[in-house]
């Protein structure tokens, strides 16, 4: 891995509000590159409030967060003296996701943000215009009277298809991606066969995918994946052509280890496809067919429902106490990496269950060994040359920033940032890395000033090669 320190800038004002974009997932900039999207908040070391709002709206037995965050966008970001637009407000917020702000196209053309927030504590989706006017959202008006849009988990633009699931289900079992004080309907039900993945149509939701048919998914013929374990879905994101998605289904299990399970499936729920299983982390698409994770099968710690045999005991108890260890010496890759083989693999897009699946293939094996948010570019002169990704804090609280060229084969450590200690665990601050639409500048969220911001990396040097 070649050290190569490119120039950084923050983009966010000193003005003692809490900046950050959100998700690794999403471009905060503009189509023009002149503005950042942001999220702000006047606190950073604790999760918002689920207590009921002001003015309190309670008729349904319904909560929601009175703490708010600004949404807006930053305006002078390459400039010495960067300002904020605030064009709205939230309740519907978390720290890794934020509200799922993005830049999209209103129904009359006009450049718009697109951002989850609560109305009489029911998380939506809004749409409001630069000029702070409200919009359509997803095609549904609710400013004519319809229901307004559910929130939106997922959405190709090119297309305006969009999906969702249930953020209180989310709340409850993976509280970092959740809004909180929402009451999960379903939170008797360990896999609920009417609810799951949604896509968010002119007259409503249609589910397409339960969690009781991924439980019934299984690889090895068992009954269910993970039966009376509560389980949930995560992490959906569209191919680039938008005519499949990747979603995760997870479950803790009874050894308490999280268990990850990978799908595709195409955009009506039909041709449903298990990917991996094991553990699966962060993952994007590199094209319409081959997945980029960060995976391992795990296989010395056995199924999720098998009987161990005595030596997948003894591993399973080991990782387990590993675990506290781990997290205190600033997640060493080394335990991970070597010891458990996880690592970043292509994985193709083939029904395991297909015997001729081909096997996962190993990228950057033995450079990029350490878990992180990793992108391919979109844009720029070579799409899908360059991976962008980061990690976790090291034992000197520092997260590393990398670009991975896929073409030459070889990868660069851009930055490594210091993190406040405080600021870990559920209210983490992720570098969670975005490239800009051309590939030659990289925007972070960080707290490298005890403060959560945004900064800009100028990798041109390297990208423009």
């Amino acid at each position: 891995m070649n050290r190569c320190p490119c120039p950084i800038r923050r983009v966010t004002p000193r003005d003692g509000w809490h900046y950050w974009f959100g998700y690794y997932d999403k471009c905060p900039w503009s189509s023009d590159g002149q503005r950042l999207l942001a999220h702000r908040a006047r606190f950073c070391d604790r999760f918002p409030s689920g207590q009921p709002g002001s003015p309190p709206d309670q008729s349904e037995g319904r909560a929601y967060s009175s703490e708010i965050a600004e949404v807006g966008y930053i305006e002078g970001w390459d400039t010495d003296s960067p300002g904020f637009i605030t064009l709205a407000v939230t309740r519907a917020w978390n720290w890794q996701q934020g509200a799922m702000l993005s830049w999209t196209i209103d129904h009359l053309g006009a450049p718009a943000i697109r951002f989850n927030d609560r109305r009489e504590g029911v998380p939506i989706s809004r749409t409001v215009r630069i000029d702070g006017s409200e919009s359509d959202s997803l095609g549904a008006n609710h400013l004519s009277g319809r229901a307004p849009t559910p929130a939106v988990y997922a959405v190709h633009e090119p297309t305006g298809r969009a999906l969702t699931l249930c953020f209180a289900r989310l709340s409850r079992l993976r509280p970092e991606y959740g809004y909180p004080g929402l009451v999960d309907p379903r939170s008797a039900d360990p896999s609920p066969a009417d609810d799951g993945i949604y896509r968010i149509e002119r007259d409503g939701l249609r589910l397409l995918i339960s969690i009781d048919q991924l439980d019934r998914f299984t690889g090895d013929g068992s009954a269910r994946a993970g039966g009376t374990l509560h389980q949930h879905v995560n992490h959906i994101m569209f191919n680039p052509s938008g005519t499949r998605f990747c979603f995760m289904h997870r479950f803790e299990r009874q050894d308490g280890i999280l268990h990850s399970r990978l799908f595709t499936s195409d955009i009506e729920g039909r041709d449903v496809r298990l990917l991996f299983e094991g553990m699966c982390s962060h993952y994007d698409w590199r094209d319409d067919h081959t997945i980029l994770a960060w995976a391992g099968r795990r296989s010395l710690l056995g199924s999720a429902g098998a009987q161990k045999n005595p030596a997948r005991h003894i591993m399973t108890l080991a990782r387990r106490g590993l675990k506290p260890v781990y997290y205190a010496l600033g997640k060493p890759r080394i335990l991970m990496n070597k010891i458990m083989k996880d690592s970043y693999l292509l994985i193709s897009d083939v029904d395991v269950r297909n015997r001729d699946a081909p096997a996962p293939l190993a990228f950057a094996r033995g450079e990029l060994t350490c878990d992180g948010h990793c992108t391919f570019n979109r844009g720029g002169s070579e799409p899908g040359r360059w991976v962008l990704t980061d990690g976790y804090p090291d034992l000197k609280s520092r997260q590393p920033l990398f670009l991975w060229d896929c073409r030459e084969n070889i990868g660069y450590e851009i930055g490594r940032f210091p993190t406040p200690r405080h600021l870990d665990g559920p209210i983490r601050v992720d570098l969670h890395p975005r490239f800009n639409l051309d590939a030659t500048l990289v925007c972070i969220d960080s707290a490298m000033e005890g403060e959560r911001a945004m900064y800009v990396v100028d990798v041109r040097a390297i990208t423009n090669k």
